[in-house]
């Protein structure tokens, strides 16, 4: 008996320490966001493409926030699968690997971007913008917690998920809210809906990292910490993090365009600033919901203390 015990001891010493997922799951990651990353990329090619001169430049500014926080997440998806490939490398060349597999992805994008969607200032920019969100998500292998990085990951590709089957019921939010003919009506029932989409992400992007943390939680019983609470926050509100980098991007690499979408006449140029605020509050529920959503999730798994006699 003191034998196989001594046996299970030595197994529990000598067994690696798991930081996440497994490599197959790390690819696999990888493979789904830079699929969604094409998909979006695709999407924006055939309506920047579609129209021509302000028409274009409209089409690419709707464009670039979904393109942009695809890239985000496809960056740090390629970069996670490569440090895991590669993690019997010294951290130094890990990490310059990790990095260099975000930005070749990222040059990558632009290139495509630059010589399909016709030329002229529109495309330029978003090439442009691609390759920085892709590398600047490819920066995330600077995280030594790959299992946080993996569970943000994994949640932000929930988000664009149920972002976009919720989008489906976009009319019929709007009519539980109350909206009519006016505009006034129509607004609050916007508000109330963009807030409802908002939350239901959110709230989806907590317990996938809650989840996913917990998997890699038990994968590391084995040696090694598990993930401490600060972990599951910021895995919970990575989506959202992801999303205000993502508007962070936008506003500065994409602001000619934006600027160029907003001149064409002013209802434009409100309808632009209303979009960008709508944006942000969205980036900022989605961050916070999640985060509140994961720490309360991690806390019902907490051993209760016993009572005191």
């Amino acid at each position: 008996m003191s034998e196989k015990s001594g046996v299970t001891e030595a197994t529990r010493t000598d067994a690696p320490v798991s930081d996440g997922p497994p490599a197959f799951g790390t690819s696999v990651l990888a493979v789904i966001a830079l699929a969604w990353l094409a998909a979006m990329m695709w999407s924006s090619h055939a309506e920047i493409t579609s129209g021509e001169g302000t028409l274009a430049i409209t089409s690419a500014a709707m464009a670039l926030p979904t393109v942009i926080s695809a890239g985000l997440v496809a960056g740090a998806a390629a970069s996670l699968a490569v440090g895991h490939l590669l993690h019997r490398l010294r951290p130094l060349l890990r990490f310059a690997a990790s990095v260099g597999a975000g930005l070749l992805v990222g040059v990558g994008g632009a290139i495509v971007v630059i010589s399909s969607y016709g030329g002229g200032e529109a495309s330029t920019v978003l090439a442009g913008t691609v390759a920085a969100a892709v590398t600047a998500g490819g920066a995330l292998a600077a995280v030594r917690a790959r299992a946080v990085v993996g569970a943000v990951v994994a949640a932000g590709l929930v988000v664009f998920a149920v972002e976009q089957v919720l989008d489906n019921f976009q009319p019929n939010l709007m009519s539980l809210y109350g909206s009519k003919d006016d505009p006034a009506s129509r607004l609050s029932a916007s508000g109330w809906s963009a807030l409802t989409i908002a939350v239901c992400t959110g709230l989806a992007a907590g317990l996938v990292a809650f989840f996913y943390l917990r998997r890699a939680s038990r994968r590391a019983d084995a040696g090694g910490p598990a993930p401490k609470w600060p972990g599951y926050a910021v895995a919970g509100a990575g989506p959202g993090l992801l999303l205000v980098a993502a508007e962070v991007i936008i506003r500065t690499l994409g602001a000619d365009v934006l600027a160029l979408a907003g001149s064409v006449s002013e209802a434009d140029a409100t309808a632009q600033q209303m979009m960008d605020s709508s944006r942000l509050n969205n980036a900022l529920v989605v961050l916070f919901v999640g985060a509140i959503v994961a720490i309360l999730a991690f806390g019902r798994t907490m051993p209760k203390r016993a009572a005191d006699d």
